[in-house]
């Protein structure tokens, strides 16, 4: 049986093939039968699951997140697209997959993206400031993760690569925004674009399937960020051969613990200095106007309005211009 997408999946699709578990929850009806409720993605979107007469011992054999076989049928619910499945195993051995449909990556380039990003950090003129950012860099490890880390579970940016695309597209911004305001630190903002999510890359686990770590259920990147740069401070204490000024120090970590904005958000403080603001801004907006452009990408069955948006509190419009001389 050929595999389908997801996104081309439609009433009365008959399915036998590999997804991504993202969650599962295990529910019982009013008649006390067991049935598990799930979500599966592949490359292209993701798809509500049921499993109806289910039992406790099948649901445990499969994984939190990870590979699955599922075999089912896809019918419409109350306006929607949902996969009904016969069976769901989880598969042992996934060397065999092609991760490429299953998991999705960014379109661009990444060591073009990488190289980029290397490249507008150069521009940073406080030796200080730029031996921490120097510091990041050159740890292969953190590099490693950088690259192929998704910026987020499902938000913006949710894919492999995710985070080297928003933190570049972020940088971007910045050369066109500071110059704009002169009395904004463009040093400061550069460096704390750059190290504002590094910790997502422990935050976030995706090796099959994005969830969170240890780390980044007990932490999280804004605090976990914020130790990292002290630790790395003190490494480019030594290098330089003298202290990191306490005031530079301490303004780039407020970045990191407050570039979500609001404690409501995860800020474990809210932006209290321009360049913290500015962070907060220019991290939002490209956010959020990747969500809107996946979002009305995304497949629906009203070709007019996308599903409700959660992020916007809205469904949002899809436009069809035509650019007329």
């Amino acid at each position: 049986m050929p595999r389908i997408a997801i996104a081309q999946l439609r009433d009365g699709d008959l399915v036998e093939q590999h997804f991504v578990l993202a969650s599962k929850q295990m529910g019982q009806t009013n008649s006390n039968k067991l049935f598990i409720k799930a979500e599966c993605t592949d490359a292209t979107g993701n798809v509500h699951v049921r499993m109806w007469n289910a039992s406790r011992d099948g649901y445990d054999r499969l994984p939190n997140t990870g590979f699955v076989l599922v075999r089912g049928r896809v019918e419409t619910y109350q306006g929607h697209l949902q996969l009904i499945a016969d069976a769901i195993s989880p598969i042992e051995d996934p060397t065999k997959l092609d991760l490429s449909e299953l998991i999705k990556h960014t379109r661009k380039n990444v060591p073009e993206m990488y190289n980029r990003t290397k490249d507008i950090l150069t521009q940073i003129k406080d030796k200080q400031l730029q031996a921490i950012v120097s510091e990041f860099l050159n740890d292969a490890d953190i590099m490693k993760k950088f690259i192929i880390a998704p910026a987020a579970m499902g938000m913006h940016h949710a894919w492999i690569g995710g985070l080297l695309e928003h933190t570049v597209s972020l940088l971007e911004l910045a050369l066109l925004v500071c110059p704009r305001y002169p009395d904004i630190d463009q040093d400061l903002v550069l460096a704390g674009l750059f190290l504002h999510d590094i910790a997502k890359t422990v935050e976030l686990s995706y090796t099959a399937g994005f969830d969170y770590t240890d780390t980044g259920r007990l932490i999280g990147h804004v605090v976990q960020g914020a130790m990292w740069v002290d630790q790395k401070a003190q490494l480019a204490s030594k290098k330089l051969g003298e202290p990191i000024r306490k005031d530079l120090l301490m303004v780039l970590e407020h970045i990191l613990l407050s570039h979500h904005g609001e404690p409501e958000f995860g800020a474990a403080v809210v932006p209290k200095t321009p360049e913290a603001i500015l962070v907060n801004l220019l991290d939002n907006l490209d956010a959020k106007t990747q969500m809107a452009i996946d979002a009305v990408a995304a497949p629906a069955e009203d070709n007019t309005w996308t599903e409700y948006q959660k992020a916007f509190n809205t469904k949002l419009y899809r436009p069809s211009i035509t650019i007329r001389d």
